[in-house]
């Protein structure tokens, strides 16, 4: 009996060894559905005027690529040392976009277009 236990457990160990070397000895499968990073979002942005006057409005406009259509952008501003979010916001349509900008405060105003982490370049308006 012990000598067909033996035999068996050496049969059994050199079966999961075979069955090793043969899957090493396969070629890997292709990976499918595997993630491919996303696009890098790039927004660009021009103002209408580059001088208003003081509650007047400036439209921003541009592209923005690597964006969905529906996709939410914000309007900053560049004060006391940091970017502020305005009240003013549009959405992607086509890779393009189009905001109005009331500019309330007499004074050189630098303007950006946000979505998440990336934003686009500063465009300055200069309020009197």
């Amino acid at each position: 009996m012990a000598a067909i236990g033996t035999a068996c457990a050496a049969a059994l160990l050199a079966g999961g060894a075979g069955a090793t070397v043969a899957a090493a000895d396969q070629p890997a499968a292709p990976a499918s559905h595997t993630a491919t990073p996303p696009h890098k979002a790039r927004i660009t942005v021009t103002s209408n005027k580059h001088s208003v006057k003081a509650k007047e409005t400036v439209r921003l406009t541009g592209s923005a690529t690597g964006l969905k259509d529906g996709e939410k952008l914000t309007v900053q501003h560049y004060k006391n040392g940091k970017w502020t979010t305005l009240h003013s916001s549009t959405t992607v349509r086509k890779h393009l976009y189009s905001t109005d900008v009331k500019l309330n405060e007499k004074g050189t105003w630098k303007l950006r277009v946000v979505h998440g982490g990336t934003h686009s370049a500063t465009t300055t308006v200069k309020v009197s």
